[in-house]
C-alpha cells in the first residue's frame, strides 16, 4: 500500500513539475508590468496589462510546451530590459510553433500584435509630427486589424527624423506585417524620380 501511494505521490509530483515548466513566469510579468505602469506613459501600462493577460493565456494553455513557454519569458524579458528588437524576434517566432491548436495560434498572434504595440507606443509616441499615425498603428494592433495600420506604419517608416534603432523598429514591424512594404516603398519612390512621372 506504501508503494502505491509513493508512486502515485511520485506520478502527480511529476505532473505538476511538468505543468509548472510550460507556465510563464510571473516573476517576469510582474516585474515588465511594474515598470510599464511607472513609465509614465499610461497608454503603455494599459497595453502592458493586454499583453501579460494573453502571455498568462497562452502560458496556461501550453500543457507541456516549453519551447513557446520560453518564448514568452524571453518576450517579457526583454521589453523588461529595454531589448525591443530581441522581444518582437520573439514574439514573431511564437507563431512558427509548429505544434500549436487554432486557439494557442491565435493568442500568439494576439502576443505578436500587442508586442508590436508596445513598441511602437514606447519608441515613437513623441515622434514629431507622427503621433497621429503613431496612434492609429498602436489602437489597430492592439484589435488584430493589421490593414488599417499599414498606411500607418508606410507612413512613419517614411519619416527623416528617425534614429538607426527607431528605423531598425518600424522596419522590423513592418516587414512583419507587410513584407516587402518598404522595398515597394523604394522602388515607387525610384520611379518617380525618373523623368516624366
Amino acid at each position: 500500500m506504501k508503494k502505491i501511494i509513493v508512486i502515485v505521490a511520485a506520478a502527480v509530483l511529476c505532473i505538476f513539475n511538468h505543468a509548472a515548466l510550460a507556465q510563464t513566469d510571473a516573476g517576469v510579468a510582474a516585474s515588465f508590468l511594474d515598470q510599464a505602469k511607472a513609465s509614465g506613459d499610461s497608454q503603455l501600462g494599459t497595453i502592458a496589462s493586454e499583453l501579460t493577460s494573453k502571455v498568462k493565456s497562452l502560458g496556461g494553455l501550453l500543457g507541456g510546451n516549453a519551447t513557446v513557454s520560453d518564448s514568452l519569458n524571453s518576450t517579457l524579458k526583454s521589453l523588461t530590459g529595454g531589448a525591443d528588437s530581441a522581444a518582437l524576434a520573439s514574439a514573431f517566432n511564437l507563431v512558427k510553433e509548429a505544434k500549436l491548436t487554432p486557439e494557442q495560434l491565435g493568442l500568439a498572434k494576439q502576443v505578436g500584435n500587442l508586442t508590436s504595440a508596445y513598441v511602437v507606443q514606447k519608441n515613437f509616441a513623441a515622434l514629431e509630427g507622427q503621433q497621429g499615425d503613431v496612434a492609429t498603428i498602436v489602437s489597430s494592433l492592439r484589435g488584430g486589424k493589421i490593414k488599417d495600420a499599414l498606411p500607418s506604419l508606410k507612413n512613419v517608416a517614411a519619416s527623416a527624423k528617425l534614429t538607426d534603432t527607431q528605423k531598425q523598429l518600424i522596419t522590423t514591424i513592418a516587414d512583419k506585417y507587410a513584407p516587402g512594404l518598404n522595398k515597394a516603398a523604394g522602388a515607387l519612390d525610384s520611379v518617380k524620380k525618373l523623368p516624366g512621372f
